[in-house]
């Protein structure tokens, strides 16, 4: 697998949405942060979408008589993915000029969208008794925490790294379980590495180190754009108010390295005018 994070990008790109030294940036340590970039009308539209999902999540709960469904906990934590098939409207974000152009300056002029997922935290602080809290029944479950992994551990083939866009909903603070990242150059390692099953939370973990990473703050409307084989976690909510995140991951490709299809259900990006056109193109 190719060691870097995306061939296609061209690393002195500029344009309107990432800038030179973003693209640098994320070329080199894996990752950029691109502040308080999304639109309020996107961002209104994200925050209602989110509260559809959760919704959603609520009524298969009630359906199957749980609290804990997958990676969502009544009350704590919610993870609905694939999101845009039962809620169209995420489309216009997904596939916007704001989409098109990050993609088209960090991958490329081929991208597809391979996956869309929200991730709330509640925010368990001020919690009264009796209220909902994150217990664990002895079976591996989600507690409010991610352990240390890459996006790409939870794939089961060889394939080439994808870029996993983390939008903030809210403020995201020191204390409220923001994303922390380790640069590829304090660890060293650039491709996707075997992960193990964490015996209490149930995630998948590719690192057992102790380096601290980087808690990134940003403010609402910022997105995190990252390599997939950038080791990241995050840890629990303690604020008494919901940080919520939509993730969007687009990729290069729709193939494994083996040439078999990998990501059945993706969808290709309209182009951006942006973007870097392919080497030998007009």
């Amino acid at each position: 697998m190719n060691g870097t994070p995306f061939s296609g990008a061209d690393e002195a790109s500029t344009g309107a949405c990432v800038t030179e030294a973003q693209v640098a940036q994320f070329q080199e340590e894996g990752y950029c942060v691109l502040p308080a970039i999304v639109p309020e009308s996107l961002m209104e539209l994200l925050g209602e979408e989110c509260e559809q999902a959760i919704g959603n999540v609520h009524s298969e709960m009630d359906t199957k008589g749980v609290d804990v469904l997958g990676g969502s906990r009544r009350g704590l934590q919610y993870t609905p993915g694939g999101c845009r098939n039962a809620q169209p409207r995420l489309r216009e974000f997904l596939f916007g000029d704001l989409m098109q152009g990050i993609c088209g300056q960090l991958i490329g002029p081929e991208s597809y969208l391979v996956w869309d997922q929200f991730s709330v935290k509640m925010g368990t602080k001020g919690t009264h008794e009796g209220g909902a809290r994150f217990e664990n029944d002895g079976s591996p479950q989600s507690l409010g925490y991610f352990s240390w992994h890459q996006d790409s551990g939870y794939v089961p083939m060889d394939h080439a790294p994808y870029l996993s866009c983390w939008v903030a909903l809210d403020d995201v603070t020191a204390e409220n379980g923001p994303l922390r990242v380790i640069p590829f150059s304090e660890l060293g390692v650039r491709t996707r590495v075997t992960h193990t099953p964490d015996p209490v939370n149930g995630d998948l973990v590719g690192y057992f180190g102790s380096l601290p990473g980087v808690a990134i703050e940003v403010p609402r409307g910022s997105v995190i754009c990252f390599s997939s084989t950038l080791f990241h976690s995050s840890s629990t909510n303690d604020t008494s108010c919901p940080r919520r995140a939509y993730l969007a991951q687009y990729s290069s490709t729709t193939s494994a390295a083996s040439g078999n299809v990998l990501w059945r259900d993706a969808e290709r990006v309209p182009s951006c005018p942006d973007a870097p056109a392919e080497e030998g193109s007009a």
